[in-house]
């Protein structure tokens, strides 16, 4: 018995049966299409909702430049120590600034001595010798007066004689009553711009002394002992490794899944496989152009981004250095 008679034996027909297989065939096809749009509207729906932007973890840095132009004396940091506020890293010579410091010192003594000559006025020796010599013009002018209104001496003479006698008076009256106050005030003024001139030569003194504005990292060292180095010279950095942040720039399309205060997570490419959560704590309000940023998105032209800081608080227990590449996850 061939096919053809057994089919028709039992009642079946070919015909029929192609129908049936071809519903069911149609059937698994659109269960399946349905169910792969399902999940393809998942995946663009979180895809919508989250934003993955690349950025790079800061610390503040100080740079320290020569604000005195001579030789490094000495450099008692290397790159990687770890210093504290306050302590010196680099000195240059200030032997120069030794000697004019001297001569500052020797103008501040005699500008103080005349002011103190000034404010006490004349000793007393001197106002003795000075009622002396008044006394005694008194004593010769009285007499020349007299003559000459005898007419026993020349008006010449009595002139002359009048003269020392005011001389004498005018002495004696100084050295009683001491200096005026406005040779008092030239003299304390002296004192004033003495003291300035020192005082500006220790400000120059202590500025050889390159110290360490915080705790924390020298990053650089751009010196060696012995090498001339004008102002302006970049001579040491430090680093505070106490307080990282992690900084991204966001296109502006994407800023409303940017708010202050919020939780965001981000992942290091040193430990790609920890993730942690920081705290958006400031969104630029000046904005960048979007060739200014680095992004995972390739498609956006011409776009603003604006620049966001992240506390890096949780990752404190980690190795970091500043500059790492971080990966930062919004909308998760």
């Amino acid at each position: 018995m061939d096919l053809k008679e057994g089919i028709k034996k039992f009642g079946i027909d070919s015909s029929d049966e192609k129908k049936k297989l071809s519903i069911l065939s149609l059937g698994a096809i659109i269960l399946l299409l349905i169910c792969i749009s399902v999940f393809m509207g998942m995946g663009i729906k979180d895809r919508a909702a989250s934003y993955t932007v690349q950025g790079s973890l800061k610390a503040d840095e100080v740079n320290m430049n020569s604000k005195i132009a001579g030789n490094i004396e000495e450099v008692r940091v290397r790159e990687g120590d770890r210093v504290k506020a306050g302590d010196v890293l680099i000195v240059i010579d200030s032997s120069n600034l030794q000697a004019k410091k001297i001569q500052a010192e020797g103008a501040l003594s005699a500008a103080n001595a005349t002011y103190q000559k000034a404010l006490n006025g004349a000793r007393s020796q001197e106002i003795s010798q000075a009622k002396a010599a008044a006394d005694l013009y008194t004593k010769t002018y009285n007499k020349v007066k007299s003559l000459y209104e005898q007419g026993a001496v020349s008006e010449n003479e009595y002139n002359q004689v009048y003269a020392q006698y005011i001389a004498a008076q005018e002495t004696y009256s100084m050295a009683r009553e001491g200096a005026r106050s406005e040779d008092i005030s030239a003299a304390a003024a002296l004192v004033e711009q003495a003291s300035g001139a020192l005082a500006e030569v220790n400000s120059y003194i202590e500025d050889c002394q390159i110290k360490a504005p915080m705790d924390g990292v020298v990053t650089s060292v751009n010196v060696k002992p012995g090498e001339l180095v004008s102002t302006g010279t970049l001579l040491v950095a430090v680093i505070d490794d106490s307080n990282y942040w992690v900084e991204v720039n966001v296109d502006e399309s994407k800023l409303d899944k940017v708010q202050k205060g919020s939780e965001v997570t981000y992942v290091f490419a040193a430990y790609p496989d920890e993730k942690f959560k920081g705290e958006i704590y400031s969104v630029n309000e000046k904005p960048a152009f979007a060739t200014q940023k680095a992004t995972k998105d390739t498609n956006n032209f011409d776009l603003l981004s604006y620049t966001v800081k992240i506390r890096a608080d949780q990752a404190k227990d980690k190795k970091l250095y500043s500059g790492m590449t971080v990966d930062v996850m919004f909308g998760e």
